[in-house]
């Protein structure tokens, strides 16, 4: 086998393939960026703006492998009022990186990559990628890298279920080290029997399917799928270009079988974390894209009504019509809206003017 190159034995339709790309060891993003000739530049700006540092996994499963290296951003006045962004599956926090922009203005904008996502280390060979461990992650970033003393959680698909896990371990502390001031969810999987996963997630969740296709992913054709199925909006080659690079760092595509296992550990933990969210006393916002088809509105319309809609603390629950799944790249504009709306602790507004279209408020319990 070449170096740098990996090959894969493919047998489909009783012929045999071998697919071969460009393999990457790269320790960091800097590194990776460096030894490319024309690296996409919004990524390439991404990596520039981070740093690293050291994570060792809290399950015993995990023993045999070295701490990872994590990824993570911070931009803004650390003295301005903080967020927390915790992306999700299969992308990274780049897919923040607009609300970045927007929000540093006026707040401390903090955002991570889970292992096995974005520049963070993609450990392969039986690492065991789980929630609950993202979760003591997460924990252990607010309270020892970042810093945060105060903040609002924004969360999105895969972190929506790191958000709940984490919301446990908040709910947990007897002397609690950091207060999360806002639990604001976005689309996701948050009620799986009324989600509609694509054909491509339940192959992937196949354990003899999962690792076939996890091996012929091409990176560029997963990022234009991503960026025509999930985006209302038409994605700019340069995103395009950049997600599917960030897929390429330490060959991402071909662990897609395992971090997507997340769902199960969803299916086994769904209603407790749902009963977590409803004895939560941390005022909640659901902001929801209304075209997103595999977490259609459905799913928070459930979860509005039995987990929120009745509950002491006070939440809202917003939808944006001109939205797909991935809202924060649609509507960046209507989430720090909202997301500074609700800070402000006035009245909040029925419906919301954008550059694009608006965002309703469709229920309140307050």
């Amino acid at each position: 086998m070449l170096s740098g190159v990996v090959a894969v034995l493919v047998i489909a339709f009783g012929l045999i393939f071998i697919i071969t790309r460009p393999g990457d060891n790269s320790a960091s993003c800097d590194a990776y960026y460096a030894a490319m000739e024309n690296p996409p530049q919004e990524a390439l700006a991404w990596c520039n703006a981070g740093e690293y540092f050291r994570w060792e996994s809290t399950l015993p499963q995990n023993t045999d492998f070295e701490p990872v290296s994590i990824f993570h951003i911070c931009q803004g006045n650390p003295t301005d009022p903080a967020i927390l962004m915790i992306h999700g599956y299969p992308t990274s926090s780049f897919d923040y990186a607009a609300l970045f922009a927007d929000l540093s203005q006026d707040h401390y904008i903090c955002a991570l990559d889970t292992p096995g996502y974005g520049f963070s280390d993609k450990p392969q060979d039986g690492y065991d990628y789980a929630i609950p461990d993202d979760a003591q992650l997460v924990d252990m970033y607010i309270r020892e890298v970042a810093g945060l003393e105060a903040f609002t959680l924004l969360t999105h698909d895969k972190g929506d279920s790191v958000g709940l896990a984490l919301l446990q371990l908040y709910q947990a502390y007897d002397e609690k080290p950091y207060t999360i001031t806002h639990h604001v969810i976005t689309n996701g999987n948050i009620y799986l029997p009324l989600a509609q996963l694509t054909d491509a997630q339940v192959a992937l969740l196949n354990p003899t399917i999962g690792p076939l296709l996890s091996a012929m992913i091409p990176s560029d054709r997963f990022a234009q799928g991503i960026a025509e199925t999930t985006y209302a909006s038409t994605v700019p080659q340069g995103e395009v270009d950049s997600l599917a690079s960030i897929f390429d760092y330490q060959d991402g595509t071909r662990i897609q079988h395992e971090i997507i296992q997340y769902l199960d550990e969803r299916a086994a933990n769904e209603v407790d974390w749902l009963e977590a969210l409803a004895a939560s006393d941390i005022p909640t916002t659901l902001i929801w894209g209304e075209q997103d088809a595999i977490a259609p509105v459905a799913v928070p319309d459930h979860v509005w009504g039995t987990y929120l809609q009745d509950r002491a603390a006070p939440a809202w629950y917003w939808r944006i019509p001109c939205a797909d799944h991935y809202l924060q790249g649609d509507a960046p504009d209507l989430i720090a809206t909202i997301l500074r709306a609700t800070a402000d602790d006035s009245d909040l507004p029925s419906v919301i003017e954008g550059a694009t279209c608006q965002a309703l408020q469709v229920q309140s319990n307050s």
